[in-house]
């Protein structure tokens, strides 16, 4: 067992009890980073583990976790950016800090860049999963119908796209195209040929680039403070210009 760590005997639940949730661990210490891996793992938790914080954003693009748990110290970002870079990029999930950084100025940091929870090494595992799971809980209380970018709030239920209460005017491709943008940090061009029109309509770029001018067209008129940039060779993002 990795010293300073513990686990407690009552740690080990039965596999009824235990959480099947996806984990993003971030950590460069070869020893803790396996030891936590191991653990969670045995408690039915799917880690996926980073030994270093660049791109962080990206991972988002293609996969959904439950937490993040992610050290001050790493080698290329510290923790502290990583979380900066969730948080700037509106990605809503559970951040729990682990450090060996215990004083007040550093947690309050932590907290106020915008982890929800910051935990000093050592810690025991028991504690660790309790705070995983209240963390998450909140976030669970939380109204996660609506995601809000600029001054436009989307309304998962509702299917709708409004500025102050105000439902903005969209066609079906413009309504289609904006979910894109807001759920994807990047959108494709094949991704938005392979959404935005049927697969026996006959599409070329031209329509893509007609149909961005008329969203950038729409997003300006409703002053949304969004704007729709492009990626040369890739395609396209939503930047909040406020």
């Amino acid at each position: 067992m990795l010293k300073g760590f513990f686990v407690s005997p009552m740690y080990n639940r039965s596999k009824k009890e235990r959480c099947s949730m996806k984990v993003l661990l971030i950590e460069d210490n070869a020893t803790l980073g396996g030891f936590l891996t191991d653990i969670l793992t045995l408690k039915n938790y799917t880690v996926e583990w980073l030994k270093d914080g660049i791109d962080v954003v990206y991972y988002f693009d293609n996969s959904r976790y439950d937490i993040v748990l992610v050290d001050w110290m790493l080698p290329s970002v510290s923790g502290i950016e990583i979380i900066r870079q969730l948080r700037d990029a509106r990605i809503q999930v559970p951040i729990i800090m682990l450090t060996a950084k215990s004083e007040t100025s550093d947690k309050v940091e932590g907290l106020l860049t915008g982890a929800d929870d910051y935990l000093t090494k050592p810690f025991e595992m028991e504690e660790l999963e309790a705070r995983m799971l209240a963390v998450i809980k909140r976030y669970q209380l939380i109204d996660h119908n609506e995601k809000v970018k600029g001054s436009v709030t989307f309304n998962f239920n509702r299917h709708s796209f409004s500025i102050h209460g105000t439902e903005i005017n969209l066609t079906h491709k413009e309504y289609t195209l904006l979910e894109l943008l807001f759920l994807n940090h990047i959108v494709t061009r094949e991704m938005i040929l392979g959404t935005v029109w049927s697969t026996e309509q006959i599409v070329g770029d031209n329509n893509i680039d007609a149909l961005v001018r008329l969203l950038k067209k729409k997003l300006k008129q409703y002053e949304a403070g969004l704007e729709i940039k492009s990626i040369r060779n890739i395609g396209y993002k939503l930047e909040d210009m406020r």
